[in-house]
């Protein structure tokens, strides 16, 4: 049977990129369109894409809205990639934005670690997104969970949040350690139980969550090593 991706859309992504939703369907993605924190599209469960028209990005050049949208977007998922969609030297040219501009942009994002990925308009962004997708998933064998879609309003969404954060844990399994060990300290404090406790957490996950809790805390721009 022919493998089909599945590709998690912001609600709000998907009201202005219908085609999209149109052209992966018709290859074959599952879709599912849900309300998210960060991210346009999420890949994987640790793989989450934001993408801009060549306009939008330009918009963002000089501000800091681009930054935070892609960053917020790697504070969830391990790895992020930017989607550019049209031609961007033609859309400059019209927008009278210096070069130096653009060149600054994409060298900050490139020395943060996150690709940027040209696309000619949506029905290459689809294409993009599926294929991208189906390697990510046929490497994890599988579907995934969302880590987080919607903002925490109360102290029990912030605690799901804090869990659901740290890597291959989804709000499925957060909700299993926060029943289980009853508070988020004394979950963080007893880590190395849950693959004994919690269904569907291994060695690999714990060693990956022990790295992000006992690592020394360093600045970010001299500290690039990967969860993984």
């Amino acid at each position: 049977m022919k493998f089909r991706p599945m590709i998690v859309v912001d609600s709000r992504e998907a009201t202005v990129a219908k085609d999209i939703i149109r052209s992966l369907r018709k290859m074959g993605a599952i879709v599912q369109v849900k309300p998210l924190v960060a991210g346009d599209y999420i890949l994987s469960e640790e793989l989450g894409v934001e993408r801009k028209t060549v306009n939008d990005f330009i918009s963002t050049l000089t501000r800091r809205d681009l930054f935070e949208q892609v960053l917020s977007l790697k504070t969830v998922y391990t790895r992020t990639i930017l989607v550019l969609e049209g031609d961007l030297y033609l859309a400059m040219n019209f927008r009278r934005i210096h070069p130096n501009a653009l060149l600054g942009t994409l060298a900050t994002l490139a020395r943060s670690g996150i690709p940027v990925v040209p696309t000619r308009g949506k029905d290459e962004t689809a294409r993009f997104l599926f294929f991208a997708a189906r390697q990510e998933q046929r490497k994890e064998g599988g579907g995934f969970e969302v880590k987080v879609v919607k903002k925490a309003r109360s102290i029990r969404e912030f605690q799901l949040l804090m869990i659901s954060s740290l890597p291959s844990i989804g709000r499925e399994k957060a909700e299993a350690i926060l029943k289980t060990f009853q508070t988020p300290l004394n979950a963080l404090n007893n880590f190395r139980a849950w693959k004994r406790r919690i269904k569907g957490i291994g060695v690999e996950t714990e060693r990956r969550i022990e790295k992000v809790l006992l690592t020394p805390f360093t600045d970010e721009e001299k500290s690039k090593e990967p969860v993984a």
